[in-house]
């Protein structure tokens, strides 16, 4: 297939993607770190497959939904089942020919991604029937709340992981320079996977690899660094005469060690 093909064969996807074939959506989040779309697919009125459940996320969330996996060949199987682990998969110490399971074959995949600065992207799906779809939406308020429609997002068949990358801005490197050269101290703290922030940490210069051995606060994600320094808490101060609230840090001296 030629890539003219294969983009048209999206668009024509898309297009079958209409507001009259789309059933319910549940919204990406932050804090869920996933988001669905149900579809219904006309050609396959009347079969198991008429509704099919599209879900996109992170693998360290969505990971533990997934019961089932498409092989390479098309076959879906469970995903506790073995598989040839690939030779740039294999973990110090491994000899070609090892076996692992579908699933820790993904969070090879992720850690091979984040180590080389990508965020990565876990899509699943799973077909049901029209009247199973029905029933899930009667059994579950009709889906009127968000949280009515997550029911949907389990028994999941994973289809594929996607590495993503945001190029840094040219400027970052001699920022963080200057940073340094001014005393001040960067710490990344991140939301996503830790080695991804870890990777970018080292390619935007605000770590080396001494101090990521080193230092355990040179990368946090943001629940680590709350659950060291006591959280946030709000505190009056007077600023020109007049009372105003703002956010410090529970534990300044836990702080201070983060810092240091």
């Amino acid at each position: 297939m030629n890539s003219s093909m294969a983009v048209d064969g999206c668009l024509a996807k898309k297009a079958d993607l209409t507001d009259a074939m789309t059933l319910c959506i549940i919204p990406f989040t932050s804090r869920r770190k996933m988001g669905s779309i149900v579809v219904r697919n006309a050609q396959q009125t009347g079969t198991d497959r008429e509704v099919r459940v599209y879900t996109k996320g992170a693998p360290d969330m969505l990971l533990e939904k997934v019961t089932r996996v498409i092989t390479q060949d098309g076959q879906v199987v469970n995903v506790d089942n073995t598989t040839t682990v690939p030779e740039d998969l294999l973990l110090p110490g491994e000899q070609s020919g090892t076996q692992d399971s579908y699933r820790n074959f993904f969070e090879r995949c992720v850690k091979k991604f984040a180590k080389e600065a990508f965020r990565t992207l876990l899509i699943t799906y799973k077909d049901m029937s029209m009247n199973e779809f029905k029933n899930l939406k009667q059994m579950n308020n009709d889906f009127q709340k968000e949280a009515d429609r997550l029911v949907l997002e389990t028994d999941l068949v994973a289809a594929g992981l996607f590495g993503l990358q945001d190029p840094l801005r040219s400027t970052i490197k001699s920022s963080i320079a200057q940073c340094h050269n001014a005393g001040i101290q960067v710490i990344m703290c991140t939301g996503d996977n830790i080695d991804t922030a870890t990777a970018i940490s080292r390619n935007a210069g605000i770590v080396n690899d001494e101090e990521i051995a080193n230092n355990e606060y040179s990368c946090m994600t943001g629940k680590q660094f709350r659950e060291k320094v006591g959280g946030l808490k709000k505190i009056t101060v007077m600023k020109k005469g007049v009372e105003t609230e703002v956010d410090v840090v529970g534990d300044m001296q836990a702080f201070k060690e983060v810092k240091e």
